[in-house]
């Protein structure tokens, strides 16, 4: 086949579009590298940040619990202490051993304040007791169990805290106190260019930092306390930005007594160097991003547009609808495309007609396997009674007006209720529940063969309304039901093949067809199918049916109304109202040509 010729090639706009990306390639390979390294270094200082805050932590904490302990004992070793002038020794030289003690309170023997105090601040005891009088509610918490620790820096003029906690007397929780300088854990305090550590408390008040007096107004400080207040858990790593919008990595961990450990490092510091360069680079990468953005968007239209265009439409032929609204907008091989797909649209649209359009969208879905299979089905057969006497009276045009009419109704009834069209043999319809789809089991395939029969006799009794009025005689039909196992599969040969489904159950769905005739009746199902939804329906039993190759009778039903739907309740209503006349079973005697079955008693 000669290839068409395009006036503008697909291939031509790829080339350029090529010659633009390799450009881009240069600046965004540069960018990706700066960026990662960005990346690696920003996690690294985090992991750094995280660690530092541990090592703060692990620290204060361990020296608080260590004044907590050191009071403990001397608590302990005085309440042992035979005399007032032996305890005051033992003061004595525990204030020796621990010389950033400012003073202590239990309950057994009140404040005794270090000599290093007084020597620091004159009248220190009265000041101290002043403080804690301010200070009652500490007293409180910790004899309700609670640890609080507390800035004494003011007293003080030095970094000192002073820690609340519960303290057993007599087999009753009261509250013991220490009070101390914190010089030391000052100096542990971090304070760089990178990595800044505090301790506050849950209020976000700072308690110890290397420069406690300026630091107040510290970005570092102002993004650490906002962290403190908005803490959920104990222990974490977050984000905040301090009020000139300055972003701190915030690592915190909460101690004993409602106090954190806060180590701070700037996003800038650490990103800094990197970003400058970094910067550059995306400046001179996003001016040629923009050109070829420019260039990209000018081409891409001529693709993508169509494209879509024909992606929608073959979603609209995927739902069955071939009513295609789309031309060629382009000369290139787009353009060609979309022309060849609309001419192919079309001849899907008027080949649907030709054939069932369940199968022919299985087989586009690729989901219609070759060969046959054993399935289970409700095949249904429907027959015009003495339509060729009918047809004898009709022009050939007026027959096919009236058999397109009537089974357009028909049909329609059958794909509402998901059944399948599998031929049509002049006036009569062969339809399959349960082949190819089926609705899950084959009682609810069933189900649906009824409905729809059921909906066929209310389509055509609007239908004789509407003949009766135009002077036209009524129709009568016959609907056989039957449920079995069948063979289904592509039939035919290697020129023509049809899916359809054979076996002796479509047999006796046919016979079952042609007893509606004798029987008076226009839906009869047999007894395979009335087990599975019989006890859904109103019917009334015919007389059993021998047929060739079966020993036992075959039971039959006709089908009145499904049971608590408001209309006909007896065969008879039904009779009345499709007009057709009352028989005595007992006297019924079949078609004597067909012998293909004969009436049990």
């Amino acid at each position: 086949m000669e290839m068409q010729k395009v006036k503008y090639p697909i291939g031509l706009k790829m080339v350029m579009i090529v010659a633009v990306l390799v450009v881009l390639v240069l600046g965004f390979s540069t960018a990706m590298v700066v960026y990662m390294v960005s990346r690696d270094s920003e996690a690294k200082a985090k992991d750094t940040n995280l660690t530092l805050n541990e090592v703060t932590a692990q620290t204060v904490e361990n020296w608080m619990v260590n004044m907590q302990n050191n009071s403990l004992g001397f608590f302990n070793d005085s309440l042992l202490s035979q005399n007032k002038k032996s305890a005051d020794s033992m003061f004595e030289d525990f204030c020796y051993r621990n010389p950033d003690i400012w003073f202590i309170q239990a309950p057994e023997f009140g404040m005794k304040v270090s000599p290093h105090a007084e020597v620091y601040k004159a009248d220190a005891k009265k000041a101290f007791k002043s403080w804690m009088n301010i200070h009652t509610w500490a007293e409180e918490k910790a004899r309700k169990g609670d640890v609080s620790v507390l800035n004494l820096t003011s007293v003080m003029e030095q970094p000192s805290v002073c820690i609340f906690f519960p303290y057993e007397v007599n087999g009753k929780n009261d509250c013991a106190v220490v009070g101390f300088r914190v010089t030391k854990l000052v100096e542990l305090m971090t304070n760089s260019r990178m990595n800044t550590s505090v301790i506050m408390d849950s209020e976000g008040q700072l308690l110890i930092s290397a420069d406690i007096e300026n630091a107040e107004n510290e970005g570092y400080v102002q993004a650490a306390a906002k962290a403190v207040q908005n803490a959920k858990i104990d222990n974490a790593q977050v984000i905040e930005s301090d009020a000139s919008d300055t972003k701190w990595e915030i690592a915190y961990k909460k101690l004993a007594g409602g106090i954190y450990a806060v180590t701070c490092v700037s996003e800038e510091s650490v990103l800094q160097t990197i970003r400058h360069t970094a910067y550059r680079i995306v400046l001179i990468s996003m001016a040629i991003l923009f050109l070829a953005i420019l260039l990209i968007r000018h081409f891409s239209k001529t693709l993508t547009r169509p494209i879509l265009e024909l992606a929608g439409a073959a979603q609209k032929i995927e739902k069955g609808d071939f009513s295609l609204d789309i031309t060629p907008k382009t000369q290139d091989e787009i353009g060609l495309l979309t022309k060849n797909f609309v001419a192919m649209s079309n001849g899907l649209g008027n080949f649907m007609k030709f054939t069932n359009k369940t199968l022919v969208e299985q087989s586009m879905k690729g989901s219609l396997g070759l060969g046959g299979e054993r399935r289970e089905a409700t095949i249904f057969f429907s027959d015009i009674r003495s339509f060729t006497a009918m047809s004898e009276k009709l022009t050939p045009n007026e027959v096919v007006e009236f058999l397109n009419e009537y089974m357009t109704k028909m049909v329609s009834c059958v794909v509402k209720t998901h059944g399948t069209v599998d031929k049509y043999i002049g006036d009569a319809v062969m339809a399959v529940w349960g082949c190819p789809d089926s609705a899950g089991s084959p009682a609810a395939d069933a189900w649906n063969a009824v409905v729809g029969a059921l909906m066929m006799r209310t389509e055509l009794y609007k239908l004789n309304q509407k003949r009766e009025k135009e002077g036209k005689s009524k129709i009568q039909i016959g609907c056989g039901i039957n449920t079995g196992s069948v063979v289904a599969g592509q039939i035919g040969s290697d020129v023509r093949m049809e899916y359809t489904v054979i076996g002796d159950a479509v047999n006796l769905a046919s016979r079952t067809e042609s007893l509606n005739k004798p029987f008076q009746t226009d839906i009869l199902i047999t007894e395979n199918t009335y087990k599975l939804i019989g006890k859904k329906l109103i019917v009334e039993e015919m007389p059993s049916v021998h047929v060739k190759g079966k020993e036992d009778a075959i039971r039959m039903y006709a089908v009145v109304n499904i049971k608590g739907v408001k209309g006909v309740t007896t065969l008879a209503e039904v009779r009345k109202l499709m007009g057709f006349h009352d028989i005595d079973k007992s006297q019924v005697n079949t078609d004597e040509e067909e012998k293909k079955y004969k009436i049990g008693e």
